[in-house]
């Protein structure tokens, strides 16, 4: 590998162009070739890019150092079996596939081949999310989580709303508790037809060990986006809400409310966007050879959930 890190982006939709531009401000990484089918979009890239419409070419191409695959969550499981078994390290879009058989399935590939794989759960790489888990780092005694994420669409012909929006607080929870729920619960709120496409707002229940539950809100039907991700200990609550607040919202059990402005804490940098931050990562993991599973691991029990959850709804 040179010193010049080589990324192939497989898919330049809404996400690939976030990749595109975020890419653009790395000296050390460099954006050779770009999978797009897409003629209007390929008519903009070729200009700067090479732009090719079979993303063969970028799984299996020697020259490549690392890939992003940010396509729709069906192609996940083809583009990235063929990427990993070819020793490139992947980011992959969530949620990684679209049932746990083909996630198990990587996670055997990633095990056999030694390459790090990881999954843009994007709250993840928040840096208010980084900086509400140093906040609670010395915190005991967490009673709940409570999240609601979500908003009026999008309306995807590909996707449901619980694979669509459900990854993003299933990965809070699980990242958070680090453990597996003991029982899940979920409900349909609310149903409509948009468009012809079926949309819908969900409740979803966890139960933990030592009676830790999670409350989980999602869904395409919403009135706004909305973004709360809320832990209750006992005596104050911190609230993640990227959308209203630049800061970690502290409330107390004297109903006083503060947002805490220490911002020392944040990890790696406060300007830093979330993709930022993950293809720091992603860049520094490649670079060092490291390999770890820590990111797979919890995108597998992320789909293992997904799947469980589907099934109940489908069971109402």
């Amino acid at each position: 590998m040179s010193d010049e890190l080589i990324i192939g982006l497989i898919g330049a939709g809404k996400w690939g162009k976030n990749y595109i531009n975020t890419l653009k401000k790395y000296k050390e990484v460099s954006l050779k070739i770009i999978a797009c089918r897409n003629l209007k979009e390929k008519r903009n890239l070729v200009k700067d890019y090479k732009v090719t419409d079979n993303w063969h070419d970028i799984t299996l191409s020697s020259e490549i150092d690392g890939i992003i695959i940010a396509t729709p969550p069906k192609t996940h499981f083809e583009i990235a079996s063929e990427a990993i078994k070819n020793g490139k390290p992947v980011i992959i879009e969530k949620p990684l596939t679209l049932n746990l058989r083909d996630a198990k399935s990587l996670l055997e590939l990633s095990k056999k081949n030694k390459v790090i794989v990881k999954v843009n759960h994007v709250y993840l790489y928040h840096p208010l999310y980084r900086l509400l888990k140093k906040q609670i780092h010395k915190e005991t005694n967490l009673k709940s989580i409570y999240s609601i994420g979500g908003n009026y669409g999008p309306f995807r012909k590909d996707v449901s709303p619980l694979w669509d929006w459900g990854p993003h607080d299933l990965s809070m929870c699980l990242d958070i508790l680090g453990e597996y729920p003991t029982k899940i619960k979920a409900k349909t709120i609310k149903k409509d037809f948009i468009n012809g496409i079926e949309s819908s707002n969900l409740k979803i229940f966890l139960d933990f060990k030592n009676e830790k539950y999670a409350e989980i809100n999602i869904g395409n039907l919403m009135e706004k986006k909305t973004r709360i991700f809320r832990l209750n200990y006992e005596n104050n609550s911190y609230i993640f809400d990227p959308i209203n607040y630049k800061d970690i919202k502290e409330k107390n059990s004297l109903k006083t409310n503060h947002v805490n402005q220490d911002k020392k804490n944040i990890d790696i940098n406060s300007g830093n966007n979330p993709l930022e931050i993950l293809i720091d990562e992603f860049v520094k993991d490649i670079s060092s050879k490291s390999f770890n599973m820590k990111d797979l691991n919890l995108a597998i029990n992320v789909i293992n959930l997904l799947e469980k959850i589907d099934n109940l709804l489908k069971d109402e």
